[in-house]
């Protein structure tokens, strides 16, 4: 079996839902200092286009999808990438991962680059599963857990409960730009949902690298009562320094982060240094699911929890979380609104197949490879 192309077509956008509260409402985030852009991310995110879909075809007829990579990364795919793979075996997902890598370090490394390369890595990982008629959690060295416990992300916590949820993500609306009235308007988030979940349930906390070392240090001190089980990306994710800093002086929870890091060698950095006591790497930015499985293991010998950026969203990603050791929890970005129909819905409506959690569980599709489809009239050919 040989590669014979490998293309990333954009996504038709199609307003059938109302856009999601992650991205039109007050959540703190890495430019809340300024006024004009304080209220929502969707006044600062980048308006470039659809994201592309990558799909990689053979001469004996099977066509892998991976995905999804930002639009920029089209040049990139099948102005660069695609060269280096067409008639390779694709198979070879250890030396193609190598080989894009090398061949994109003049303008790569971190970034749009690797995020292509991630969407391309996981087409061939789901071209193999098609080839042998295999699930991707079978390739990957089988379940270690089943069905796998997802924690949902959001504030409105009660609904979620009532949807089966037992672990629960905030989203924090304050910074430090909002000072000590933003302070106690976080406090008093979590305040209520610690009663609204009752004593046992699990509450984290998502900062969106918006707040700085001493905000967190003064959060954590404020919210011990409450009994968090992390505080995730507080600081921009270069501030390795600062990372080191909480994991030593922050004895009441831990420090997870990772999402808006690349490759091993990113994570290697958060590991060396003592920044974290969990992984979050994103499966479709950090260089796919070989590079993930090497930050896994890499992991393990530190004895470091992974628990991927939306693990229980992207379909490949369900896989790699249900096939490794050190992988406990699967997140569920709740992306619906408050008093839609289907709040817990998919993230690729363009995709036929994504599991949905059911009582505050989730399992991968038993289908070959990622076990999805592209629904038609979804790509603009």
């Amino acid at each position: 079996m040989r590669i014979t192309g490998v293309t990333a077509t954009p996504i038709r956008h199609r307003e059938e839902r109302a856009a999601s509260w992650l991205s039109e409402s007050l959540v703190a985030n890495p430019m809340s200092g300024y006024p004009q852009y304080r209220d929502k991310r969707s006044s600062w995110g980048a308006r470039w286009g659809p994201e592309v879909l990558v799909r990689i075809t053979t001469d004996d007829g099977l066509t892998g999808i991976g995905g999804t990579a930002p639009a920029p990364a089209k040049a990139m795919i099948e102005g660069h990438l695609a060269h280096l793979l067409r008639d390779q075996d694709p198979f070879a997902t250890e030396v193609l991962w190598d080989q894009m890598f090398r061949a994109s370090l003049p303008y790569g490394r971190k970034g749009l680059p690797v995020m292509a390369i991630s969407a391309v890595d996981i087409a061939l990982w789901d071209l193999i599963g098609q080839a042998t008629g295999q699930p991707l959690w079978r390739l990957l060295g089988g379940k270690t857990r089943d069905p796998l416990p997802v924690y949902s992300t959001g504030n409105d916590v009660a609904r979620y409960r009532d949807l089966g949820f037992t672990g629960f993500k905030l989203a924090m609306p304050h910074g430090p730009a909002d000072g000590w009235a933003g302070m106690k308007g976080n406090i008093e988030l979590v305040e209520r949902t610690r009663a609204e979940v009752g004593p046992d349930a699990e509450i984290m906390l998502d900062c969106y690298m918006a707040w700085t070392v001493d905000y967190t240090v003064r959060m954590a001190k404020l919210l011990e009562p409450y009994r968090l089980r992390w505080i995730e990306e507080c600081l921009t994710p270069d501030d390795y320094d600062g990372y080191a800093f909480l994991t030593q002086h922050i004895h009441s929870t831990t420090i997870a982060t990772g999402e808006h890091e690349y490759t091993r060698w990113g994570f290697k950095e958060l590991i060396a240094r003592g920044c974290c006591q969990i992984l979050q790497p994103d499966l479709a930015w950090c260089g796919g699911i070989t590079e993930a499985r090497k930050i896994a293991a890499m992991a393990s010998a530190w004895g470091l929890d992974v628990i991927p950026h939306a693990g229980g969203l992207q379909p490949w990603a369900i896989h790699f979380v249900a096939s490794q050791p050190n992988t406990p929890l699967a997140e569920c970005v709740v992306i619906g609104n408050a008093g839609e129909a289907e709040p817990v819905r998919s993230l690729y409506p363009y995709l036929d197949g994504v599991p949905l959690p059911e009582h505050g569980f989730l399992r991968p599709s038993d289908g070959p490879g990622v076990g999805v489809t592209v629904k038609d009239g979804w790509l603009e050919e």
